[in-house]
C-alpha cells in the first residue's frame, strides 16, 4: 500500500517533518517486506535449500 500510493520522496518529507503518517507508512512497508520474505523462505526451508536461497537473496539485495 505504501509504495503503490506514496512516493519515496513524499514519505521522506513526512519523516523529516515529524509527521506520524511517515512513520506509519514506513512501518506498513516494513511489515509487507518481512511478511513477503517469510513466504519466500518457507519452500527453501522445507526443501533443505535455505543456504542457496540466502546466497541468492543477499547477492540480489546487496547488489553483489
Amino acid at each position: 500500500f505504501a509504495c503503490k500510493n506514496y512516493t519515496r520522496a513524499y514519505i521522506r518529507h513526512l519523516i523529516n517533518s515529524g509527521e506520524i503518517l511517515g512513520i506509519r507508512l514506513v512501518s506498513v512497508h516494513n511489515i509487507y517486506f518481512y511478511n513477503n520474505q517469510m513466504q519466500n523462505m518457507r519452500q527453501p526451508i522445507s526443501k533443505d535449500s535455505f543456504s542457496e536461497f540466502k546466497k541468492e537473496f543477499l547477492a540480489k539485495y546487496l547488489g553483489k
